[in-house]
């Protein structure tokens, strides 16, 4: 009976190992943060263009309208130094006019030496946001890879040793084993544990030393009792 529960340990490591693997495959990178930072991003590229493309078309405005406005006063320059008019009143209304259109012009040409700023920075922003994206993307498809990889091979792994369990379980007398797999789910996947010596390795209480007794004779179905899990004894082998 003894090799009974030196099986049953062996289905015990395997179910370790399982979790251990299961645990770390639910660990793995995603990229998801770096997904959320790459759409923040996104989003924020998106704005910044929409403000440039509204500063570019507000400039053109401008720049039709300054035509419009030079192409004016232009005209009213000429019939004002052309002698073509002598009336002092036109020439006073023609002197005011040239120098409305002349503080309309200095006022658009203000404007758009602020939106030749606002290009330049949004310029700039959109270049170094469009780097950090970039950087980000590679960021991202690295961690997805490197995840993809490993969870094939954690996968790989839990397959070999649940096929591992399965031909050491079917060696199991049933109702050993299925005692094992209530215990082991409600101990925390813990259903039996190999004492070596006076304490139960999982709750770490002293052993009666009659118990301590039957398990080196091998007596199947013996727990602790304190955690109740399935003692078996295996004396480690010396160097």
């Amino acid at each position: 009976m003894t090799q009974d529960l030196r099986i049953l340990h062996e289905v015990q490591q395997c179910d370790l190992e399982i979790a251990e693997r299961q645990k770390a495959l639910s660990a793995l990178d995603s990229g998801e943060e770096l997904n959320g930072n790459i759409a923040s991003i996104e989003e924020e590229l998106a704005q910044i263009r929409q403000q440039r493309e509204q500063a570019e078309a507000q400039n053109l405005d401008y720049e039709l309208e300054l035509k419009t406005l030079q192409e004016k006063r232009e005209r009213f320059q000429k019939q004002l130094y052309s002698g073509s008019v002598s009336n002092p009143r036109q020439l006073s209304d023609l002197q005011g006019e040239v120098d409305m259109l002349g503080r309309e012009i200095g006022k658009i040409e203000d404007e758009m030496l602020e939106l030749l700023e606002l290009l330049e920075s949004t310029g700039a922003s959109i270049t170094q946001k469009e780097a950090q994206l970039a950087e980000l993307k590679e960021q991202l498809a690295k961690v997805r890879s490197d995840s993809a990889s490993t969870e094939d091979r954690l996968k790989g792994e839990i397959s070999e040793l649940e096929t591992q369990r399965r031909e050491s379980a079917a060696k199991i007398d049933p109702p050993l084993l299925r005692r094992y797999e209530q215990i082991r789910v409600r101990a925390g996947n813990v259903g039996i544990v190999n004492i070596t010596g006076s304490m139960c390795p999982a709750c770490r209480i002293a052993l009666p030393s009659e118990t301590i007794k039957e398990a080196k004779a091998g007596r199947v179905g013996l727990t602790c009792d304190n955690c109740g899990r399935l003692l078996y004894w295996e004396q480690p082998e010396e160097d």
